[in-house]
Parts: C-alpha cells; structure tokens; sequence
C-alpha cells in the first residue's frame, strides 16, 4: 500500500505540474481544495458507518490536517516558482527528517541500518533530481525554501500518524477521514480569502481537458494514497514509512521520461538504483541481520555440552 502511495505521489509531481500551468497556477490552492474536498467526500460516502467526533478526533485529526493544509499548501505553491524535479527532491528528503524527530520524541537511537539507509537515499535523490542546466536563468530559490519547509511538515506529519496510533485512541478510518477533512476546510478558506479574485480567470475549457490529471491526484494520490499510508502506520515504523514513501521522487522521474517532458539520462538510472538500495537497506537488511543472528543464537543453545559442562550437570 505504501509502494502503491508512492506511484500516485510520483505520478503526481508531474500531474500537478501540468495542472497548474493549464488551468490552476493563479489559484493553486483551489486545486487542492478540491483534491481534499472530494477525496473526503469519499471517505465519508465508504466509511460513514465508522465515522465519529470526538475530542480525540478533534485533537489527532485536527493537528494532522493542519500539517497537511501547510504542507501541500507550501509544496503547490513552492513548484510555481521551481521546476517539478527540484520539487521532487526537497519534497523527498523528509527521509532525512523523520528517523531524526522519532529519535527527539521516543529517545529511541535508530539502527546504523537507518542512518546509512538514510544518507544513501538523500544521495540517491540528489543524483536523480539535481541537473544544474535544467535552472537557465530562473531563480529558484523561493520555491525550493518553500519545498524545504514542507518536506520538513510532512516528517511531522508521518510522525504525528504513528503518534496517534501510539496513544490507541483513534482508529486509522477516522484519522485518515478526518485529517483529509480538516485539511480540505482549511484549503477552502486560504483558497476564498485569498485567490477569490482569480476564480474568474479559470479557463473551465481546459479543466475538462485535464479531466483525467485531476482524477488521479483526487482519488489515487489523495483519497486512496492518505488510507493507505494511515493503515500501513499502524504495521511500519515511520522511519521505514519515509523511506518507502521517499521512493516518490524516483517514480515521478520515470513518468517524467514516459511523457516526454524530460529525456533519459544516467541521473535516472544510478539515482534510482540509490533510492532502492536505501529501502532495501532499512526494509531487509535489517530482518535478514536479525534472522542470522537468530539462527546463530539457536545453533549456540543446540551445542552438545562440554565434558566439563557434563560435570556441572
């Protein structure tokens, strides 16, 4: 489920890009207004049942929906002054953020599996998205401080989920419905007090040419994509949650590629095979060193006992 979050939030980068340029960049908040809107209309028509307020609701799902308001809202507006694979990058580098905020709240040190796990996909995502003539002229430092504090939110975020669950209050139906919700609100308000005077400029020819572009970043990189990252919460750690995730910045470059906005080059090919090598790092090393040393420690307690031992006995 993780991996499949991962395909839509690539997919994404490039999708929300082209969204913006088409019909959305004067009122960028109005698209995800409606990305969060109807993806919580969703939830609500699939789940309704399971569905409660409550102050737990009100608290854990309320500060997760004021970090995705502020995160997607710093991201969208961060790509209308950078180009689509910084956005990748700087987005994708809260890899870097979450073992390190789960280590301040828990007081609980990662592996060196997590830290090497970690510098080889911020390396990873480097190679992939950084190309220096991709800039020209355009000054990109706005957008990219803008991506930079929202990757930052977006680690809060995935913390805050494996918080909640932590607690056993709250289950991931309602977080995940709720989060979405509030985040959908506070959209709408930025988006009427803010954008209210550009509505009128929205070409509605070109919304139904970009039909499909909306679709999918409403229902599979919103509704579906924040289930699924809330139902895999309550099984993988947020450290290794990141890193699966990070994998996002990887798959844009591929659909990049396969819509010709950006050709073949060796960055995709190493960057990537770093981006998996990082997961494979903190994902299987990690539960293949424990199986040996598991298999060690058996084969050390079937030792037949020493004649010395045999004595003791």
């Amino acid at each position: 489920m993780l991996s499949m979050t991962a395909l839509f939030w690539g997919a994404g980068f490039v999708l929300n890009d082209q969204l913006l340029d088409a019909v959305f960049y004067d009122t960028p908040s109005l698209l995800l207004t409606l990305r969060f809107g109807i993806s919580a209309l969703c939830l609500l028509a699939i789940f309704n049942k399971r569905i409660r307020l409550n102050k737990q609701v009100l608290l854990y799902g309320g500060v997760g929906g004021v970090l995705l308001f502020a995160g997607f809202l710093m991201q969208t507006i961060g790509l209308k002054y950078t180009v689509p694979s910084h956005s990748g990058f700087f987005t994708a580098s809260y890899v870097m953020y979450v073992p390190f905020i789960t280590w301040i709240a828990y007081k609980k040190r990662p592996g060196w599996f997590c830290f090497v796990g970690v510098a080889v996909a911020v390396v990873g995502l480097v190679v992939l998205n950084f190309n220096v003539d991709e800039l020209g002229a355009t000054n990109t430092l706005v957008g990219d401080g803008l991506t930079v504090a929202c990757a930052i939110v977006f680690a809060l975020q995935i913390f805050w989920t494996d918080y909640s669950f932590k607690k056993n209050t709250i289950d991931r139906v309602q977080l995940t419905f709720w989060q979405v919700a509030f985040a959908a609100v506070l959209l709408l308000l930025y988006s009427v007090i803010f954008e209210s005077k550009s509505y009128a400029s929205i070409d509605f020819v070109a919304v139904g040419d970009n039909w499909w572009q909306l679709l999918i970043v409403i229902f599979g990189g919103t509704a579906f994509a924040y289930y699924a990252q809330t139902y895999a919460q309550k099984i993988v750690p947020p450290t290794e949650t990141s890193l699966i995730l990070g994998c996002e910045s990887a798959i844009g470059a591929i659909f990049s590629m396969a819509l010709l906005i950006e050709p073949f080059s060796w960055q995709t090919v190493v960057g990537g095979l770093l981006v998996l090598a990082a997961v494979i790092l903190v994902e299987v090393a990690p539960t293949l060193h424990q199986r040996h040393k598991h298999k060690s420690d058996n084969a050390d307690s079937d030792t037949p006992p020493s004649d010395n031992e045999k004595d003791n006995l």
